[in-house]
Order: C-alpha cells, then structure tokens, then sequence
C-alpha cells in the first residue's frame, strides 16, 4: 500500500494484530489469504513471527474494547479502522459478523458512519488496484 505508515507504540501494534486475528477468525473461516494478510502486517510493523506465541486473542467484544485504549490518536485510528476493513475485503468473502465489529470498534474509536464507509470505498478501490497490477505485471501475489 502506499502511504506513510505512523510511528506505533509497540502496545498499539499489538492491538492490530489482535484485533485482526480477532476479525478474521469471527467468521469462524479464518482463510489463507487473511492470515497472509496479518502475516503481511506483522512485517510492515516490523513484528518478528514469534509476536504470534502466547498473543492472547480476544474472546469477545467487551474484550475488544479493553485492548483497543491504547488507540489514543484519530490518526490511528483511522489506520486500525482500514486494516481492518482490508482484512475483511481480502478474502472476498465480506462477513455480516465482520462488518458489524468493525462498526462497532469504529463506534468505540468515534469514527462516525460516513468516515467508516469512506474507509470501506477506499479499500475496495485499493483491492481493485492491487489486483489489476497483479494482472497486469503476472503477479501471484500483491502481497511480498
């Protein structure tokens, strides 16, 4: 993707990739193109792949709105809320589940409805770049 990635705390970070598994596994189909998709993440917050041993994941919402209060800034949030919808985008298989934590979290972060649609527009016109250039170059992948 391109853009300039924000400084995060090592706590915030954590609560990306906890969320995100969080997201993903929702479902209850955590795919192949969503755990590359974390794996991916990790690496571009410069997380070594042991992060993952012991990393509590939470089990509920009331869970998700603990973890999520190191998220101090709109910046950041913002950045949380469209990792989010990518994850959930990736796999073309956008959940209803999916759909109503991201709400929810957005909600909780005070990012109003028309800035979480906007986030959604985006990323789909990002999936769809992404995946012309992979086309177009005969790619595998987007993701390396």
């Amino acid at each position: 993707m391109f853009y300039n990635p924000l400084q995060l705390t090592d706590e915030q970070k954590l609560v990306y990739v906890r969320l995100l598994i969080f997201l993903a596994k929702s479902d209850k189909d955590f795919s192949k193109v969503e755990e590359k998709h974390i794996e991916w993440l990790m690496r571009r917050l410069k997380l070594p792949p042991e992060t993952l041993k012991g990393l509590s994941v939470p089990k509920d919402l009331n869970e998700v709105y603990e973890i999520i209060k190191p998220i101090d800034n709109r910046q950041v949030a913002l950045d949380l809320i469209h990792c989010l919808w990518f994850v959930t985008s990736a796999d073309e298989l956008i959940a209803d589940e999916e759909v109503e934590i991201i709400r929810k979290v957005a909600r909780a972060l005070k990012i109003d409805e028309d800035t979480l649609l906007r986030l959604n527009d985006f990323v789909q016109d990002e999936i769809m770049f992404l995946e012309r250039a992979r086309n177009i170059l005969e790619a595998k992948t987007v993701f390396a």
